[in-house]
């Protein structure tokens, strides 16, 4: 599913436990990994040599402890912005996955946070894995994040029911393959009152998403996913993801980047910038196909 894997590492502590066991990628189908580690140099031009070759002994452990898992790894040091050096990364290898992390050293997180998810997600060709990374508590023994049957647990799958949404449906579905245990499949309804629309709209709305949702429901039982949860909320779809959140225990968000119709830009400015920034959970972001 996920043969090649542009895996952008800060080179932090956090990103040590993740490579530790990113061998977990395997069971989704990675064989090859690019370790990527972006040098930014807004502030410091003339440096990338010096700070290539800082990096290159951290960036070689990393390697190491990738290929001791049975991965093949080749390892990257682009100068530039992380947006444009990943994407750039990605197409050059054909890469089917993006992986990065939420947090980090600080000048990563906010080029992550404010460059990558608000203004890659515009033009990035290939889904975005996002891993809200931490260090293990002192004394309490470690759990990979990334571990195939943590991950595909149970995933919560936002959807409006546009193009984009069916994307990250089929992505959905390709995860059944790999055991995925259970799915809840969230439409939120954020629809605009006044005068503007006509009477009964908003219910011939909400019983159309209802027969969406139902079908929907259908096709992901039909996909062998054991368990199958629908949830309508006529509300906007961020405070709904964050109820989900809270109430449930969600190992997976997978969601598309833009929406439709009057919710689009809510759905690229707000809600997958917002989730990014919120979830706990892994978020799998699944970009237009047209790109």
């Amino acid at each position: 599913m996920f043969e090649r894997i542009v895996l952008a590492t800060d080179l932090s502590p956090a990103w040590d436990e993740v490579v530790a066991c990113a061998g977990e990628f395997k069971a989704l189908g990675c064989n090859q990994v690019i370790l990527t580690y972006v040098i930014s140099v807004k502030f410091m031009a003339g440096m990338e040599g010096m700070l290539q070759a800082a990096a290159r002994p951290k960036l070689e452990a990393q390697q190491q402890q990738l290929e001791a898992q049975g991965l093949q790894v080749t390892v990257e040091t682009p100068v530039g912005l992380p947006a444009d050096s990943l994407n750039d990364i990605a197409c050059r290898y054909g890469a089917d996955l993006i992986v990065v992390g939420s947090h980090g050293q600080s000048l990563w997180r906010e080029g992550v946070l404010g460059c990558f998810t608000c203004a890659v997600l515009h033009n990035v060709q290939y889904p975005v894995l996002l891993l809200n990374i931490r260090l293990k508590t002192p004394g309490q023994p470690g759990s990979c994040e990334i571990s195939r049957t943590e991950v595909l647990r149970h995933v919560l799958l936002p959807t409006d029911f546009s193009e984009i949404s069916f994307r990250a449906l089929e992505y959905v579905e390709r995860l059944a393959l790999k055991g995925l245990e259970q799915v809840t499949v969230l439409n939120a309804l954020d629809v605009p009152g006044g005068e503007a629309y006509p009477p009964g709209y908003q219910d011939m709305a909400e019983a159309k998403a209802m027969d969406s949702l139902n079908a929907w429901t259908v096709r992901l039982n039909g996909a062998d996913i054991p368990l199958v949860n629908p949830v309508f909320d006529p509300g906007h779809p961020l405070p709904a993801i964050i109820r989900i959140l809270e109430s449930q225990d969600i190992s997976l968000i997978v969601m598309g980047t833009q929406g439709k119709g009057f919710i689009k830009e809510i759905f690229l400015g707000s809600v997958a910038h917002n989730v990014s920034r919120l979830a706990m959970c892994p978020v799998l972001l699944i970009p237009p196909a047209s790109r």
